[in-house]
């Protein structure tokens, strides 16, 4: 089971900018601004796009593919949307296999930044490990450091960013 929702940024009503391939994706804007829902497709300060999934791997396709469409609608450039859906399948899958109960996926896209943030709800940190030649996993938190431009993990909540210049609108 896939839950999705809209969240608020700090600060700011929020307007749904459309459901993107079944996501709930938000940005800020003013109430009283004429035309805010037409203008929805352009880039605005932040546009955050937030899934909730129970662990199940079969999911994690689906989380790339809602990533992909947001990122596509936020107009994030191609070379960086394809190293944030990359980064969305390691850290989901990595919460499924690791984490405990509800899975959380939040993108969030500012001027020149996507953030990609998994929650679960497991206290220990996701680690960096040595892969064998032959092992089949622990790999994935090791890709999002050689991907990414920051990532941490305070334990519940696993992030990474990428800097990105988006297309004028």
């Amino acid at each position: 089971m896939t839950r999705l929702q809209e969240a608020a940024p700090p600060g700011g009503g929020i307007r749904s900018c459309a459901a993107t391939a079944g996501a709930s994706c938000v940005r800020p804007v003013q109430e009283d601004e004429p035309g805010a829902w037409a203008r929805a497709e352009v880039p605005a300060a932040s546009h955050a796009c937030q899934a909730a999934l129970l662990p199940d791997l079969a999911k994690v396709g689906e989380m790339r593919r809602i990533a992909r469409a947001f990122l596509r609608r936020c107009r994030v450039s191609e070379p960086v949307a394809g190293l944030v859906v990359l980064a969305v399948s390691e850290l989901v899958t990595n919460a499924v296999v690791h984490g405990e109960g509800e899975v959380v996926l939040r993108i969030t896209v500012g001027v020149d930044v996507v953030r990609v943030s998994v929650t679960d709800h497991n206290p220990a940190p996701a680690v960096l490990k040595e892969a064998g030649p032959d092992g089949e996993s622990g790999r994935g938190i090791r890709l999002v450091d050689a991907i990414s431009d920051a990532w941490e993990s305070s334990g519940e909540e696993t992030w990474c960013e990428f800097q990105d210049a988006r297309a004028a609108a």
